[in-house]
């Protein structure tokens, strides 16, 4: 029999076929343990996680992120960063550890001991101020290997995340909140992040996004991706997605504890206006009370606040009711002076009547002296002696009309001083309604506010 001389060469090259297809498939074809095929899959020899799954083929590692939202707890505007609690899934595909047909077992799971063995995305949060891992009782992450070479690694994490606030409408204000998730190692010619097509962010069952803040509601929340540097240059971009959350900052708490005690503390200082003109420690005491009341509320609020250079709705509301509540006293100041220039004019008057009393002839016509007697009549009836003691008019040394002067015992400058006060009473409440009325429409609905987009 006749031997081919390429005989030996086939029967080589089959062996090598056959050790090739081998390594490829693992072991042997069946039902195999976990265990065995987990060594074989995760074998440092054959398996190299220290690049990408498509490292040498040139094309990207396309990452589907998810992330499970556990708790949204404090939003911060003196740090102006807000913290949370989540679960990072991330998903990609590596066929070097692809097993299909090796088990019955529709994923393998992989232990946190054997993890590190495993490529991962170099994932981390752009905007993090702080975080760290959950290692109670066991470091709380997991990993499953499915047979088509897909990977779902899922680790649950705490941050604190900075979010730049605009607090011109505070507290009527609206903030949106990033969250950046970037890759720091590897550029967009390696890796690239994509969200979950149906469920990119989702909220837990116990955490409910309307009432999970004390000052704030979780209105919207939005994804998107993005393409990012490390520095100024345009070259080269790193895989980078964006989730951002609208919060919407709950009035109720700061009516009930900035503007209705503010409102009440202007509305006091309105007594003053009905008080007499002689309750002079009455109404010094009343308004110097509401200036320095309000200024303490006015500290009290800034101090929670970051020190921004420009101006805040509440510094607003704060230095206008403090205006009202300033002008109430120099009202008080200004009726003050008006009712102690009518008592020096009462008093003139005074004098000049009791000089004149000794010359006048009002007793022997029959009538009654007045309080204060200016014009000398000679014949006076009951009719003329009433209206003297009700007018009279101060005349100069010239004969000319000097001064007019109400007999019942009040001035013309006192009856100023009444007048304003009356006038006040109407005026301040009305300038105050009309302030609140365009404070709100303003900043409610004038105002735009521009978010953090």
């Amino acid at each position: 029999m006749n031997y081919s001389p390429c005989l030996p060469v086939m029967v080589v090259a089959l062996v090598f076929f056959l050790t090739d297809m081998v390594d490829c498939i693992g072991p042997s074809s069946g039902n195999q343990t976990r265990l065995s095929l987990l060594t074989y899959l995760l074998d440092t020899e054959r398996y190299d996680s220290r690049v990408p799954p498509e490292y040498e083929k040139n094309v990207p590692t396309k990452i589907t992120i998810r992330v499970h939202l556990l708790s949204f707890d404090s939003v911060s505007e003196t740090r102006m960063d807000y913290s949370v609690e989540l679960f990072l899934t991330q998903e990609w595909r590596d066929e070097r550890l692809h097993f299909a047909n090796q088990t019955d077992s529709k994923w393998l799971e992989v232990d946190s001991k054997m993890m590190n063995v495993v490529w991962v995305p170099d994932v981390y949060f752009r905007n993090e101020k702080s975080g760290s891992f959950h290692d109670v009782t066991v470091p709380n992450k997991f990993m499953h290997l499915y047979p088509g070479g897909r990977v779902v690694y899922s680790v649950r994490l705490s941050l604190t995340l900075n979010c730049r606030m605009k607090l011109a409408k505070y507290p009527l204000d609206t903030q949106v909140c990033p969250m950046l998730i970037q890759s720091y190692t590897y550029t967009t010619e390696n890796v690239v992040f994509f969200w979950h097509p149906t469920k990119p962010m989702v909220f837990d069952d116990e955490m409910t996004p309307q009432t999970e803040l004390p000052q704030f509601s979780i209105v919207a929340n939005k994804t998107d991706t993005c393409e990012t540097t490390k520095d100024s240059n345009e070259e080269p971009t790193f895989a980078c997605i964006i989730a951002k959350f609208t919060l919407q900052r709950d009035i109720r708490y700061y009516i009930i504890q900035i503007y209705v005690p503010s409102i009440l503390i202007v509305a006091l200082s309105w007594v003053s206006f009905w008080l007499d003109l002689e309750a002079i420690p009455a109404r010094v005491s009343l308004g110097v009370l509401t200036v320095l009341t309000l200024n303490t509320h006015g500290s009290t609020i800034q101090a929670a606040l970051p020190k921004v250079s420009y101006i805040k709705a509440i510094d607003v509301w704060v230095v206008s009711c403090l205006i009202f509540v300033f002008a109430a006293l120099l009202e008080f100041a200004y009726v003050n002076v008006l009712a102690r220039r009518g008592d020096k004019e009462l008093g003139m008057v005074q004098v000049l009547a009791t000089s004149q009393l000794q010359r006048d002839p009002f007793q022997a016509n029959g009538c009654d002296p007045p309080k204060m007697l200016v014009r000398k009549r000679e014949n006076g009836s009951d009719e003329e002696c009433q209206a003297l003691n009700q007018n009279v008019v101060i005349r100069d040394v010239n004969g000319e009309m000097n001064r007019h002067i109400m007999l019942d015992g009040n001035s013309s400058s006192r009856a100023r001083a009444r007048r304003v006060d009356k006038i006040s009473r109407v005026v301040f409440p009305s300038c105050f309604a009309f302030f609140n009325l365009v404070y709100w429409l303003f900043y409610v609905y004038g105002m735009d506010n521009k978010k953090n987009d």
